[in-house]
């Protein structure tokens, strides 16, 4: 199979890679069929092409490289809806959608929304996490702690 990519130009796939959001995603259902692109000098960045139409296409980030801490608390139909069975975390790929900027510090990151993807099925959905710890444009860089750290050696 053949896409015409806006950004990659002609792309050659196989229908088994193709990853399938049976209800769309979050604010576009009509978007439904895309292929996962990772290219090595742009990690850990990766491309959510979509190939039904060669203009629309994501960036996105595992949402563990933006926050070592995540926490993804789901309902378990969401799990179910693609086929993962709960406790087997090697089963899914979890992705954030990244919004670009041309100022770094602007660049955010959904974290609520997050693409769950059933690696085995390539059945994929776009959830909305249960807790509120994140929000859909958190920042990409975060910021360093402002508390102060005594350094000195107490005698």
């Amino acid at each position: 199979m053949e896409i015409i990519s806006k950004l990659f130009g002609n792309i050659q796939y196989s229908k088994e890679n193709v990853i399938c959001f049976e209800e769309g995603l979050i604010g576009i259902p009509e978007k439904k069929n895309f292929i996962l692109i990772e290219k090595e000098d742009f990690k850990p960045f990766s491309y959510l092409q979509s190939v039904d139409d060669g203009t629309f296409i994501l960036i996105i980030i595992n949402p563990l490289m933006v926050e070592k801490d995540y926490r993804f608390d789901i309902f378990k139909d969401d799990l179910y809806a693609v086929g993962i069975e709960e406790n087997n975390p090697d089963s899914f790929s979890l992705f954030s959608i990244v919004i670009f900027s041309k100022q770094i510090e602007e660049i955010t990151v959904n974290m609520k929304a997050t693409i769950l993807i059933n690696v085995i099925t390539k059945q994929a959905k776009q959830v909305i996490l249960i807790n509120d710890d994140y929000g859909v444009e958190e920042p990409l860089i975060r910021q360093a702690s402002s508390e102060p750290v005594n350094l000195s050696r107490k005698k």
